[in-house]
């Protein structure tokens, strides 16, 4: 599959290490996407809590099976993104192939347009968000305080601002899922130690200022 503006470079190494690590906040294997509404409940999961990975074409425990009909599998999901949910959704998508098998990657970061919601069935609309390895219905006071996260202004935090200051440098010019800018990458530059940064990166990510790229210790950074 060609890679466009909106995917992500997940190496068969990268997804490799994934599945081993099993389902999780951040994670999802599915053998195949379930009905639309189903399926834009985990977009919008991944998009208010904390972003996430879809994977399409791998079973409950981590069995590699190939998604179904990879090309129309990641139509779907822009479409879904697109229309079944509210406000729309940026998903990054990439077809990787992985001992013989061709897997669909939708990574869905943290969004700046939270809080998001899915369509039900009955038309109705639902905010979700991510606990544990699970979706669910958002409480009133839950989406009050992701619509207040993101609607953020500039961070008043020091470390905060040189972090937002450090990846826009850094991330000038190129496409937002190529960013350069990492935890690591930020704390050898500026002498940080690597849990103050962090911990910075995460209240960058989840007020809205920075868009998060991948998992773990790979992830990239890129502003909103």
């Amino acid at each position: 599959m060609e890679r466009g503006k909106d995917e992500v470079r997940w190496t068969p190494e990268r997804l490799r290490e994934v599945i081993a690590a099993g389902e999780g906040r951040q994670v999802e294997f599915k053998r195949g996407l379930p009905r639309d509404e189903k399926t834009a409940r985990t977009l919008v999961a991944f998009a208010n809590t904390r972003g996430g990975l879809l994977l399409v074409g791998v079973g409950d425990r981590g069995e590699l099976l190939g998604a179904p009909k990879p090309a129309q599998t990641v139509e779907r999901l822009r479409e879904i993104a697109a229309h079944g949910v509210e406000p729309p959704i940026v998903i990054e998508l990439e077809c990787v192939e992985l001992d013989g098998h061709l897997l669909v990657a939708c990574w869905v970061p943290l969004s700046r347009l939270r809080p998001h919601a899915a369509r039900r069935p009955d038309g109705e609309w639902e905010t979700v968000v991510r606990a544990g390895s699970s979706n669910r219905e958002a409480s009133g006071a839950t989406k009050k305080a992701i619509g207040t996260a993101s609607s953020a202004k500039e961070p008043a935090d020091e470390l905060e601002r040189r972090v937002l200051a450090w990846v826009r440098s850094v991330s000038r010019g190129g496409a937002a899922a190529d960013s350069p800018a990492t935890v690591d990458g930020f704390c050898e530059a500026q002498n940080i130690g690597r849990q103050r940064a962090r911990r910075a990166f995460i209240a960058l990510e989840r007020s809205g200022h920075l868009v998060g790229h991948g998992l773990g210790a790979r992830r990239t950074f890129s502003p909103a």
